[in-house]
């Protein structure tokens, strides 16, 4: 029981220290998931929003891009103005509401560039 009140005491003192701004009292870690940046979309003004253009070398890839996009508007209740001409898919994604980009948007545009990456890999190209 000694140690216990000892442990509980030591714990008390540490805690009552004024505390470090300057460092985190832990050591940050990298996370298993990967972030896939915004960054290649283009802000597009009048109105608002995000814009970015995949091309695919064969249609039935297109097609599959497409499909899974629409289903994820389904899914969110988010929806783009996508573009399509020939081998080409073009999205412009926004907050109609607010005509800004919001965290919605970028989480749709992150979406489709995994999408687009997940639907274009052929692992005889690496």
């Amino acid at each position: 029981m000694k140690q216990l009140q000892t442990l509980h005491e030591e714990f008390i003192g540490v805690a009552r220290r004024p505390m470090n701004f300057d460092r985190l009292p832990v050591k940050p870690i990298e996370g298993d998931v990967a972030i896939v940046a915004v960054e290649k979309w283009k802000k597009v003004e009048s109105p608002t929003r995000l814009r970015k253009t995949f091309k695919f070398s064969k249609q039935e890839a297109r097609n599959r891009f497409i499909k899974k996009i629409l289903a994820y508007e389904d899914e969110t209740q988010h929806n783009a103005m996508i573009t399509i001409d020939e081998g080409q898919v073009t999205l412009d994604v926004r907050t109609k509401d607010i005509d800004q980009i919001t965290e919605l948007d970028k989480e749709y545009a992150r979406y489709a560039d995994v999408l687009y990456k997940d639907t274009v890999y052929n692992p005889v190209d690496e």
